[in-house]
């Protein structure tokens, strides 16, 4: 059995063997036998959306005795929540950011397009309600005193499927257009085998105070998030927003409104065999509970293999499908932007399966995979969680090991 300590050493000194999730998984399929001498850390990760993401930030609105204290703001016309700190007559304004909450003159913008935009740099527009007036600037990352995304649920051990069994179209947060009667499709959500409690379920090491990249960026696990239960866990996390990649965060536009993305990668150290079993886990051993939106209350199960096995990660592209007179374009309903106007596809893509399910003329075509459940096979039509960037944040955090920047 190995401990912490000679793990951590190896990576001090850059001999530790590292691997992501992905590359584990593969060599098992092959057949390989791998055993604790054959590796030292194994990384996961998992991308998609997370409602419970929030930012706290912090920054200069005024001089110092020009307002009291401020009443509202938005940031980019969304909603921030001023305080708790009052920050009397001092200028400076506190404040908390939904990544659920929407632009007021645009649903479509939320608190996850903000955090992205804010991690790319761009100058965003506070607009200050104070005792005295309104106060109108520009204010970027850089001019912030604090700015810290605050998890306070994600990673979910996987998530579930949901379906309409019912007569009639419903809007909801699990669909990116009303979703469409009599199981006709399925939304569904989780990386699978990749994601980090799927191979720690009993939470051996995702633990309060291990490190984990949030968004790309260094962060670190509080603890359980909001809804954790031993059956299905889930993990709080914070991370500075400065150093998170743009590219693995963002907002995606949903029937009701935008809501937010968020990846976390984690590293799990292969101390013993208990580790490596909980490691060895496989899409087709995990199961995937298939719920009616209407009341989110599962009534069937199917597996993470019916998304993730044999089903294309990326969507493929043929332009010349298209027809002038199209009245639905899949280019105006991406929920992440990413179609240019040349229907070519950008690498803001998460393979969702928008634009496969809602183009007539098959401009966009993708293995979507379907779910089988007792007594009806069911096509996924959206896809909220992304694999290629959940083995990216996987990827991150093994970089970060091989580089020594890491500890247990």
């Amino acid at each position: 059995m190995k401990t912490l300590a000679e793990i951590n050493r190896k990576i001090a000194d850059k001999t530790a063997v590292v691997m992501t999730a992905k590359t584990l998984k593969e060599r098992i399929r092959k057949g390989e036998t791998i055993t604790p001498d054959d590796v030292d850390v194994v990384t996961c990760g998992t991308f998609g959306v997370m409602s419970g993401t929030s930012a706290v930030l912090a920054f200069q609105a005024g001089a110092p005795g020009t307002f009291r204290y401020a009443v509202s703001m938005t940031l980019n016309g969304v909603p921030a929540f001023i305080g708790p700190c009052p920050n009397e007559s001092n200028g400076h304004v506190d404040c908390m950011v939904y990544g659920t909450s929407h632009a007021e003159h645009d649903p479509s913008y939320g608190g996850g397009h903000l955090f992205s935009d804010l991690a790319a740099g761009k100058p965003v527009t506070a607009e200050i309600v104070t005792d005295t007036g309104t106060i109108r600037r520009q204010v970027g990352l850089n001019d912030m005193s604090s700015a810290r995304l605050i998890v306070t649920r994600g990673a979910f051990k996987n998530y579930m499927g949901f379906v309409n069994r019912s007569e009639e179209e419903i809007s909801t947060i699990f669909s990116t257009f009303p979703m469409k009667p009599n199981l006709q499709s399925a939304s569904v959500s989780g990386c699978g085998e990749i994601n980090p409690l799927e191979n720690d379920p009993e939470l051996r090491y995702h633990i309060p105070g291990a490190a984990a990249l949030v968004n790309g960026g260094p962060g670190l696990i509080l603890g359980c998030g909001t809804r954790s239960s031993p059956q299905k866990p889930n993990l709080s996390l914070s991370a500075d927003m400065r150093g998170m990649h743009p590219d693995m965060m963002g907002g995606f536009v949903t029937a009701l409104g935008a809501e937010c993305l968020t990846s976390i990668g984690t590293a799990i150290p292969v101390l013993d065999d208990e580790t490596l079993n909980a490691l060895r886990v496989l899409d087709e051993d995990i199961p995937l509970p298939v719920a009616d939106i209407q009341n989110r209350t599962p009534f069937a199960a199917a597996t993470y293999a019916d998304i993730w096995q044999n089903t294309g990660r990326r969507v493929r592209v043929d332009a010349s499908r298209c027809v002038d007179d199209c009245t639905e374009c899949a280019k105006d309903l991406c929920p992440v932007a990413a179609i240019r106007p040349d229907l070519s596809i950008g690498k803001a893509c998460m393979g969702c399966l928008t634009c496969v399910t809602v183009c007539r003329h098959q401009v966009f075509s993708a293995n979507a995979g379907t779910l089988h459940i007792p007594d009806a096979d069911i096509r996924i039509g959206l896809r909220q969680s992304d694999r290629v960037r959940g083995d990216r944040a996987a990827a991150l955090v093994r970089d970060r090991i091989s580089s020594g920047e890491w500890r247990f």
